[in-house]
């Protein structure tokens, strides 16, 4: 559990053909996995992270600190929470949720971000099993505080770890929906993180940014689309960083998610 949830943060890229290409994929592959590139080392919570540009003679240092929020224990027989919202705030269950909601109706999630607001329209017809981890959590408010600890410009915000360090998750792991195809990484989907296999989904998901999901392989659970707030999520990313580790130069946070059934 602890090495799945040590790479839960990892977005894998497709690989080439021929043998020199192939050897390159291992390496990469290799680097994902120890926590390298593409995505970044883990940050201990509540510590600071620096990254460093040099212009010329003048070198500049960017130090950020990042959000952990409190370990809130869920009872170990906890159900599904309100639709209203009026839930106790968990971030630690013991295992994944019962199916809570009706996937013949639609969801859409209201995320409100130090940045602004994002609206996203929850495909649970497609991927019933991920939109009904995202709204269990979402309405147990798991995502309230938490950070966007990885930002890639370009590529991806990613977010969804209570502990800010890219190692954390909710407690449990669940199989969520693969796509058959890479096409539906396109801006504005909403995925969930894994270390490349959707077996390991946990509470870690992305936002797709500009053309940056060309680069994937079908492993991430597709559940949502936003419909309204791109120019938040590219506000969120314009603060990242251009390297895989995806380091923010400005910590954003989602401040609460609500949920809407129709």
């Amino acid at each position: 559990m602890q090495q799945q949830q040590k790479r839960r943060r990892q977005l894998l890229f497709l690989g080439g053909a021929g043998a020199a290409l192939v050897i390159i994929v291992i390496v990469v592959v290799v680097t994902v996995v120890t926590g390298g590139s593409p995505a970044k080392k883990a940050v201990p919570p509540s510590t600071s992270a620096s990254t460093t540009s040099t212009t010329g003679a003048v070198t500049t240092t960017t130090t950020v600190t990042h959000i952990s929020v409190p370990l809130l224990n869920a009872p170990a027989t906890v159900g599904c929470p309100k639709l209203n919202g009026s839930s106790p705030h968990y971030t630690h269950f013991t295992k994944a949720p019962p199916m809570c909601i009706n996937p013949a109706k639609q969801y859409t999630a209201h995320m409100v971000t130090d940045a602004g607001p994002i609206a996203i329209k929850l495909l649970a017809a497609k991927d019933p099993t991920s939109v009904n981890n995202f709204v269990y959590l979402a309405l147990y408010h798991f995502y309230n505080g938490t950070e966007f600890h990885r930002v890639v410009t370009g590529f991806v915000d990613q977010g969804g770890d209570p502990t800010g360090t890219g190692e954390g998750g909710p407690g449990y792991s669940f199989n969520g929906g693969a796509p058959k195809t890479a096409k539906v990484y396109t801006a504005g989907a909403l995925a969930m993180a894994n270390s490349g296999s959707s077996s390991s989904d946990g509470s870690q998901f992305f936002i797709v940014v500009g053309n940056g999901g060309q680069s994937l392989q079908p492993l991430y659970s597709y559940f949502g689309q936003v419909t309204s707030g791109m120019s938040v999520v590219n506000k969120i990313n314009a603060d990242g960083s251009a390297s895989s580790a995806g380091v923010p130069k400005v910590i954003h946070k989602v401040l609460n998610v609500t949920i809407t059934e129709s």
